[in-house]
């Protein structure tokens, strides 16, 4: 079978960046499609404006240059700017290239993942060309233009006027999709609650774990409970209200490993959250080594996070999870069983933290279980999404 992919970024030699767990995942679905014997094409921007292609790992990636005043996932603009970069990404068309890309790989399926200045229009350039298309959801791009469903400080209950306007087009275009998947069921849920994706058959294809990382068994260190957190420090992501939860916790029974970029003046304003508690600032460091120096995975988000990958990743790696209530992270696992949930503040974590100091037995189990579950595969993922396909190929 012929498949074009699209998605924002693709990490390859000549432009390798990672911003989120969709090119991750995308990288995975590809090249375990080209190891079954399919041909694959991937459409991704290009960083540095040039028109080029790459092949890596068997997979040809076409660069195409953005349509718009800058590239995503760079530095910050003003307001204006941004908001004259949404206003682009939703009225305009996909690049000219694309049709050309298509014209010549000719795919009996096209599937797209995140869109951020590719653009949906791809999706009425593939039903010019008779082509079905697959979309599936990663992040909240649809129906919000910063993709995260989040503002002033919490979960948006439903959309705006303004992301409404600025999704206006991508909205009505959600109609051209054969089928939509989603990584869990409540994203799906809060899209189709909008009214999109009407006419398309729906899926729930969960995310996988990375296969590079090993299950590591966790040491008797007798010392405090080890709470780790890797990734973004962004305001979503709830770590202050992580920090502020351990602040509670009696005198040494708790400590913060925390792994990710942040600068000087932010660890000093988180440190002040928790004054006397020591955390345990990283900076950016291998998943494997991460791992290893903690004993539970904390995922604090007070966004409806879709399927957070660091959750399966943690998993994988043998360590039980401490997430919030929101989003696809509560379908992910289970709970009580190799993690917990906690309502999204201050007061929710703190008790479920207290609870695991007080009867560490719950970690200690709980770990074990991830050692005798059976993880579901990338082989896993890519068959249910070739199931889909097949289902749109032989209509």
């Amino acid at each position: 079978m012929r498949i074009t992919l699209f998605n924002a970024l693709y990490p390859t030699p000549l432009q390798p960046k990672i911003f989120g767990g969709a090119e991750v995942l995308v990288r995975q679905i590809a090249e375990r499609l080209v190891a079954e014997g399919h041909e694959v094409v991937v459409v991704r921007l290009s960083m540095d404006g040039r028109r080029q292609t790459e092949e890596a790992n068997g997979v040809r990636v076409e660069f195409v240059p953005i349509r718009n005043l800058f590239t995503p996932f760079g530095p910050r603009h003003n307001a204006l700017a941004h908001l004259a970069w949404h206003v682009i990404d939703d009225w305009f068309v996909a690049a000219a290239e694309i049709a050309g890309i298509l014209d010549g790989f000719r795919p009996q399926i096209v599937h797209s993942h995140t869109l951020n200045g590719l653009n949906a229009h791809i999706w009425q350039l593939a039903r010019d060309r008779g082509i079905p298309v697959v979309h599936t959801l990663h992040d909240y791009y649809l129906v919000c233009p910063r993709c995260s469903r989040f503002k002033g400080g919490r979960a948006c209950a439903s959309t705006c006027q303004s992301c409404a306007l600025l999704t206006v087009h991508r909205r009505q275009r959600c109609a051209l999709v054969d089928a939509v998947v989603s990584v869990s069921q409540r994203t799906l849920d809060l899209h189709v609650n909008e009214g999109l994706f009407s006419r398309a058959a729906r899926h729930v294809i969960p995310n996988v774990a990375n296969p590079d990382i090993p299950y590591l068994p966790i040491g008797t260190h007798g010392g405090p409970l080890r709470v780790g957190f890797i990734g973004r420090f962004a305001p979503e992501k709830g770590i202050d209200l992580l920090v502020e939860a351990a602040a509670r916790m009696p005198s040494d029974t708790v400590s913060l490993v925390l792994a990710g970029r942040v600068s000087e003046a932010e660890q000093a304003r988180l440190a002040a959250l928790a004054p006397g508690m020591t955390l345990d600032f990283l900076g950016f460091v291998a998943p494997k080594d991460f791992y290893a120096r903690v004993d539970v995975v904390a995922l604090p988000s007070i966004w409806e996070e879709p399927g957070a990958l660091v959750l399966l990743d943690a998993q994988g790696a043998g360590r039980p999870v401490l997430t919030s209530t929101l989003g696809g992270m509560p379908e992910m696992f289970r709970r009580g069983v190799t993690g917990w949930t906690a309502d999204p503040s201050v007061d929710g974590f703190a008790a479920t933290l207290r609870s695991l100091v007080e009867n560490p037995e719950l970690v200690r189990t709980a770990h074990q279980r991830l050692r005798e579950r059976r993880a579901r595969t990338v082989d896993d993922m890519v068959a249910a999404y070739s199931d889909v396909y097949q289902s749109l190929v032989s209509r």
